[in-house]
């Protein structure tokens, strides 16, 4: 599943499992200590299914990965991309 955007939320806003979901777990970085126990953590009963564009990072190899909706494949191994960082204060 992808995830849902952006979300402004406001006190006393119910936060539903839904809204956790879309707006917050599939769209995190998944850590995990290696690449089987990513694959273990994929598509079994009651288990989330993989979407194009997860990302997440192996312990083990100390890489990140994304999904490409086949596949995973490293970070910067296919495609460019810019991390950014912002300082709030």
């Amino acid at each position: 599943m992808a995830g849902l955007g952006t979300k402004l939320w406001v006190a006393a806003e119910v936060l539903t499992a839904a809204g956790v979901n879309g707006y917050l777990q599939d769209q995190v970085v998944m850590r995990f200590a290696t690449t089987a126990a990513r694959d273990a953590a994929f598509g079994g009963a009651g288990e989330p299914t993989l979407a194009e564009g997860m990302v997440c990072y192996i312990d083990a190899d100390n890489n990140f990965l994304y999904y490409t909706g086949t596949s995973w494949s490293a970070l910067g191994e296919d495609d460019q991309f810019v991390i950014s960082s912002q300082v709030f204060g």
